[in-house]
């Protein structure tokens, strides 16, 4: 595809409104990200990191507004149903990682990503496998005799195959951040027909933020996905079940780009050392995810007050057994209080090891 055919970025500071909103870029300098927000939003946390604060800079960007968007779709009384699930997955966890506490920091986003559009022109040659079965037999011997069990096996034919496509394909996804396949299996997928046009006004008071990679730099992206696409296409017309060594010598043309935009629900959280992890709710699905770390501190401080209260039954359950032959009863009272004690001191060492195993999976 020409470069000519790119869509054009341009760099754009402060202005008054873009894309028909009142929002101007910004970005952070912990995590380098840019975002179009509104000026009330200058010095707020970053969405991303979490960590930095949002300072107004330049920011490369399409002038024309995104095509299409997928809107948020989950309540609030569903994110705080969403959030209390999620948090009371982790036993011993900071005081921070509570459900108010999230709920009052959730950041609506749109992640952005692109649809792109295109001819494809070319030809093809693949190696296509198709299966077939093979019968045959094998004696074993069992209770006594000789038997034979009939086996089918199934094989693949693989043939060569070439061809001629000239086919156009539309809506391919492709990638308008650098994190977008590790964010994606954070919050899972999106159901992409669910897609509304743009309207200024769907955006509420959502953060956009700005694609890192542009129609240029995801270009080769996009030409993959249109290769493959063509690629299971061809695949389907030969009647094959498997396909290897697939070459395509192809143009591309007409090509369209639409940016979409995506809906994210961001918070976080500040674990013991007091540094800020994010949690992601997808905004139609609500799917949940981001790390939840237990509190270490926390373990030690019940595992401390667990071990003295251990201590303590167990000193009562000896005097207890101390004092039996003048009160028999105590004796009883005595085996209670040392079972007790050292049911406390079993707890006091779990209290100390779970967090650590927790986060563990976590890392």
């Amino acid at each position: 595809m020409p470069i000519s055919d790119l869509p054009t970025t341009s760099i754009v500071d402060s202005l008054e409104e873009i894309w028909g909103l009142p929002y101007q870029p910004a970005g952070c300098p912990q995590c380098k990200q840019v975002y179009l927000v509104e000026a009330s939003r200058i010095g707020s946390i970053c969405p991303n990191c979490v960590r930095g604060k949002l300072e107004p800079q330049p920011a490369l960007l399409r002038l024309e507004p995104p095509e299409r968007l997928i809107p948020f779709k989950i309540s609030r009384e569903e994110l705080r149903a969403i959030l209390k699930n999620y948090t009371a997955g982790v036993w011993i966890r900071p005081d921070d990682l509570n459900p108010e506490a999230l709920l009052n920091r959730l950041m609506p986003v749109l992640w952005p990503g692109w649809l792109v559009d295109g001819l494809v022109v070319g030809y093809w040659s693949a190696e296509m496998g198709y299966d077939y079965q093979v019968k045959s037999s094998e004696e074993i011997y069992r209770t006594g005799q000789w038997q034979t069990k009939e086996m089918v096996e199934t094989r693949i034919r693989w043939e060569t195959r070439a061809g001629q496509i000239v086919r156009r394909y539309d809506n391919i996804g492709v990638p308008g951040m650098e994190e977008h396949q590790r964010l994606m299996e954070i919050v899972g997928g999106f159901h992409m027909d669910q897609i509304d046009p743009y309207q200024p006004n769907q955006i509420g008071q959502a953060s956009l933020r700005v694609p890192d990679l542009p129609p240029e730099s995801a270009w080769p992206a996009a030409k993959a996905n249109l290769d493959r696409a063509a690629g299971e296409e061809c695949t389907q017309a030969a009647g094959a079940q498997h396909v290897r060594n697939f070459n395509l010598r192809a143009e591309y043309d007409s090509v369209n780009w639409t940016q979409l935009l995506l809906p994210v629900y961001i918070t976080y959280y500040a674990d013991d050392q007091g540094q800020a992890h994010p949690i992601y709710i997808n905004g139609q699905t609500g799917v949940i995810g981001g790390k939840r770390l237990a509190s270490q501190r926390k373990g030690w401080i019940w595992a401390g007050a667990s071990l003295a209260i251990a201590i303590l039954l167990f000193v009562l359950g000896l005097l207890s057994f101390a004092a039996t032959p003048a009160l028999a009863p105590l004796g009883v009272l005595g085996v209670l209080l040392v079972l007790l004690g050292l049911g406390m001191g079993v707890f006091s060492i779990v209290a100390v090891i779970w967090p650590w195993h927790w986060n563990r999976g976590q890392l």
